[in-house]
């Protein structure tokens, strides 16, 4: 790497730092703006988890839905970021009236599908 390209790279490092913060702020804004929409329409998040019963196979199990809030806490992660994912088809959701959904397994699902290896047998 020469002179010039380690300097445009010293000259990068501050405005990729302000970006990554400026980016941070919108996420969080958006979050708070997605509250602040779903508290006007009256869709707030209920805390606990409705559980739907079905009869048949599966032996009385209840199918697990979760709310964007409860995916938000299982994942750590700010309801803009969830939101864009399940529009990008990355969490697999379902559409129930106004509310949207997540299934307890499909969330899993995604986790497993995120999981890192670590890659082996790399020669160094």
């Amino acid at each position: 790497m020469n002179f010039r390209t380690r300097q445009l790279k010293r000259a990068l490092e501050p405005l990729t730092q302000a970006l990554e913060s400026h980016h941070r702020s919108l996420e969080e804004l958006e979050s708070a703006l997605i509250e602040f929409e779903d508290a006007l329409s009256g869709r707030e998040e209920r805390p606990e988890r409705p559980q739907v019963k079905h009869d048949g196979e599966g032996g009385g199990e209840g199918l697990d839905l979760l709310s964007i809030t409860d995916v938000c806490q299982e994942l750590g992660m700010g309801k803009s970021w969830v939101y864009r994912r399940i529009k990008i088809g990355e969490i697999p959701s379902v559409k129930l009236g106004r509310n949207i959904k997540v299934r307890s397994e499909d969330l899993e699902g995604y986790l497993k599908d995120q999981r890192h290896q670590a890659v082996s047998g790399v020669v160094g």
